[in-house]
């Protein structure tokens, strides 16, 4: 018997028939709906739901809600999705622990039911609720984006001391939830070779021999070749006249903004002309200000705060060079993907797993090591000429053929379902 077409209001389980035996009822837990608040993390999650969704699949996505107004069910955009929110809970609150995984929990028992396929978590605390339901009776696969403890204590660098040892503890308490959740799923997926090593590190030997590197990917069409850069430059506002640096990262410790600054300021030193382009925010936006004032760069380094998606592909397509100056633990790269399907080159330090993509292309476009020092000479050696280049259309190409959501999503959901 066939499904039934959602009904306007959610009923709970009732409200469909059972599926037939070809499609799948499948559950995937994310930190946030993607159209809502969008994310790289995020970003991969909804392009999976959409894809299992056009194969026929019945795809239910549950999400905190990040605007606040959401329905607890809405039918979006072919998908079943859940919203749940969270009030706020002090740092030391036993509540905190729970919270996320009760209300998810309630939802997915409320709407969804028992019969369930596959759970692929795509955050931490939502997959680890649905595996509290289903995860003794249906398949399970959890896509670890960047190990919890790490990410935890990478986003304290720099931060006073209160506030790191807050997140130490905190960290301590995921890691072990990380742990369960990843012993009791069928199968793990991780975003590099990087990634799969770090799991086997903090956890267990054999957790890395279950883990399959499925990395992330990029909508090649959505990106383009700029044919007049120049004119695009203009429309944005940036100088033609000298090179125009660009980067997109939240402004947090692990991303290295400070390092960047700091680098640009001996560039400057010593001669070379430029302008650095910065979107995004992030905690340390006041700070980074304020260092970015004591520099002396206010006339060269602009922070642009949060970008619309048209103008950051405006952005990656008009910049001159990307700029990746992250400080530790980078598990991928999705912006590295994005800057070469514009058809330009990334300059960036060889933390995690940044070099499995850039060295393939160039290993000479990855810094010494993640110092002020190592990226400052890196960016002179741009400006010098001294390293090589490679035609637009060669990185477009690049990224098309390895890492199109077009190739990759399928080898994810294929992994996922256990289908050879």
């Amino acid at each position: 018997m066939g499904r039934l077409l959602p009904t306007s209001r959610c009923l709970g389980s009732e409200a469909f028939e059972p599926l037939s035996a070809a499609v799948k009822r499948v559950v995937i837990p994310v930190l946030f709906y993607h159209p809502d608040r969008p994310s790289g993390a995020d970003r991969l999650g909804y392009d999976e739901a959409q894809y299992l969704a056009r194969l026929g699949h019945e795809v239910w996505v549950v999400a905190q809600d990040a605007r606040g107004d959401q329905p607890e069910y809405a039918f979006r955009d072919g998908l079943h999705v859940l919203h749940y929110s969270v009030p706020r809970i002090g740092m030391f609150s036993p509540k905190r622990r729970t919270i996320h995984q009760q209300r998810v929990r309630d939802l997915l028992s409320k709407h969804v039911g028992n019969k369930v396929d596959l759970v692929h978590g795509q955050t931490l605390l939502g997959y680890d609720a649905a595996l509290s339901l289903y995860g003794d009776r249906t398949r399970t696969c959890y896509s670890v984006h960047s190990p919890v403890k790490l990410e935890m204590l990478a986003e304290s660098r720099g931060l006073p001391l209160g506030v790191r040892f807050k997140q130490f503890i905190t960290a301590q308490v995921t890691h072990r939830i990380e742990r369960r959740c990843l012993v009791r799923s069928t199968v793990i997926t991780s975003d590099s070779s990087f990634t799969q090593s770090v799991i086997g590190r903090l956890h267990k030997a054999s957790l890395r021999e279950k883990t399959q590197v499925v990395p992330g990917w990029v909508e090649v069409d959505r990106f383009q070749i700029a044919e007049d850069r120049a004119g695009i430059k203009r429309k944005l506002g940036w100088s033609s006249k000298v090179p125009v640096f660009f980067t997109l990262r939240r402004l947090v410790p692990r991303n290295g903004i400070d390092n960047l600054l700091k680098a640009l300021r001996k560039v400057r030193d010593r001669g070379y002309d430029f302008q650095m382009m910065i979107g995004s925010t992030g905690s340390m936006m006041d700070k980074l200000k304020k260092l970015n004032s004591e520099l002396g760069l206010e006339d060269r380094i602009h922070f642009l705060g949060r970008v619309s998606d048209e103008d950051m592909m405006l952005m990656y397509a008009a910049a001159d060079v990307f700029l990746l100056p992250t400080a530790e633990l980078e598990c991928f790269g999705l912006i590295i993907l994005e800057a070469f399907a514009s058809g330009r080159p990334v300059l960036a330090t060889p933390v995690g797993a940044i070099p499995e993509i850039v060295a393939q292309v160039e290993p000479q476009w990855l810094a010494r090591d993640s110092s002020v020092d190592s990226i400052a000479e890196l960016i002179e050696r741009y400006l010098g000429g001294q390293i090589p280049e490679h035609a637009p259309q060669e990185l477009r190409n690049f990224v098309a053929a390895r890492y199109s959501s077009e190739k990759v999503i399928p080898r994810l959901v294929k992994a996922a379902l256990g289908e050879s």
